[in-house]
């Protein structure tokens, strides 16, 4: 349960995206929110009786506008705020309600805070740090800045619109906050870069950590969807405006999506549309495999498909290979490395192709699997010794049985055959490296 909770309990300081450009409105906006919310602070806070006094005042003028209006200014006017300045009027003068709205205030609700909760700006603050760097790389400043003002006026519209037609009385009251506009930055982080991991610090034990940004999606979207069901069955309420947390998810994710279908933004491996699709093919080449007969319940290749006196087994076996071979030019290698394994497992001795090797044993390696990766590097070596790649995999073969194994007597086979090579300066480097840490506390 610990190995659970401890992200949750979680710094976030950027992604593994970053390209280390300078995020200036990132910088700006979150300047911007602490200062209003300084400044802010030097007003008189609004006792109960006038805070229910003056929502009191919206909701019968907003339900009963022909009705003769009182002397005082209308709620939510710049007049009432300057009649009666108080932490009251500022909320319904900037924030965004149903009853007392006016134009500015879907971007002026982005920049208050709760004036007694903390929390509320820092948390923000934080998000808007872990997501808007990544964001302010991929879109440059003007269209980060009119993603996160546009999603932020379309969380708040939908809080104000929507929560007022599930429960009226939320017509009269104010939603503050940049979480909208940050909901909105984590739904395009999501149609931008899906597979992409957020840096920070876990508190739980304190230390760098990397959480994935699926991961912490769903967990938010789950939290919110629980807060509004509860809030909306009058199990309690909140406090937390979660349809704009919601409404802002939806907008960022339609607007990055948008952005690759149009061209405006170019497409990459590691975008949503581009999973997608991956998805798709994956999904027709196991259809096909079936439809071959090379699927089923044991496998890619069922058992009864791996016997040699199957008259279907060549047949098979060229499916697979191909199948193999459409998944890499796909560049899907997840699939690739699953029919890797079958087919090898089918026939020992295949020769596969020196660039699917290689790619696939990367793949081990990236996902930490490393007696596979180990296996793989081992095999492209055999059989591709002379490739322009030998290098480099001789590099990762010594690399996973060093420093991830810890076997020094099975690194200095590859580290071997290195040391009759020419190599340029980063690799020459990790040889050296890799060589010392290889003679340290040696047997």
């Amino acid at each position: 349960m610990r190995r659970y909770l401890a992200p949750m309990i979680f710094i976030p300081t950027g992604t593994d995206r970053d390209e280390g450009r300078r995020p200036w409105c990132v910088w700006a906006i979150l300047l911007l929110c602490v200062l209003t919310t300084l400044v802010t602070r030097g007003l008189p806070d609004a006792d109960a009786e006038t805070t229910v006094a003056l929502r009191m005042d919206a909701y019968q003028r907003w339900t009963a506008p022909s009705a003769p209006a009182p002397d005082s200014p209308a709620p939510g006017t710049f007049a009432s705020f300057r009649l009666a300045p108080s932490s009251a009027t500022l909320s319904q003068t900037f924030g965004i309600s149903r009853a007392t709205f006016h134009w500015w205030q879907p971007f002026t609700s982005q920049f208050l805070h709760a004036r007694g909760w903390s929390f509320h700006l820092i948390f923000n603050m934080f998000f808007l740090v872990a997501f808007g760097i990544v964001l302010e790389n991929r879109l440059g400043h003007v269209g980060f800045l009119a993603l996160y003002l546009l999603g932020g006026a379309i969380s708040g519209l939908t809080e104000a619109w929507l929560g007022s037609a599930l429960e009226p009385i939320r017509a009269v009251v104010p939603a503050i906050g940049a979480s909208g506009a940050v909901s909105a930055l984590m739904g395009a982080v999501f149609a931008l870069h899906p597979r992409a991991n957020i840096r920070g610090y876990s508190l739980l034990p304190f230390g760098p950590a990397m959480i994935s940004v699926r991961w912490m999606l769903g967990f938010a979207v789950a939290l919110d969807i629980a807060r509004t069901l509860m809030d909306w069955r009058g199990g309690g309420h909140s406090g937390v405006a979660t349809l704009a947390h919601l409404g802002g998810l939806a907008f960022g994710v339609s607007i990055g999506l948008a952005l690759l279908a149009s061209g405006l933004l170019p497409r990459n491996d590691y975008d949503l549309w581009f999973s997608i699709r991956q998805w798709y093919r994956r999904r027709q080449m196991r259809q096909a495999t079936l439809a071959a007969g090379t699927s089923g319940e044991a496998g890619a290749l069922p058992m009864a498909m791996r016997a040699q006196r199957d008259p279907r087994a060549q047949g098979a076996h060229d499916t697979l290979r191909n199948t193999l071979r459409a998944a890499h030019r796909e560049r899907d290698h997840v699939l690739a490395a699953r029919l890797y394994l079958e087919l090898l497992q089918r026939e020992p001795h295949e020769v596969i192709d020196a660039n699917i090797a290689l790619d696939v044993a990367n793949e081990f390696a990236r996902v930490n699997r490393n007696a596979d990766a180990v296996a793989a590097y081992r095999r492209f070596l055999a059989d591709h010794s002379g490739h322009a790649g030998s290098v480099d995999a001789r590099l990762m073969l010594a690399v996973i049985l060093l420093r991830r194994l810890g076997d020094k007597q099975g690194a200095r086979e590859p580290l071997a055959m290195l040391a009759q090579r020419t190599l340029d300066g980063p690799r020459a480097d990790l040889f050296a490296a890799l060589v010392r840490e290889c003679a340290e506390n040696a047997p």
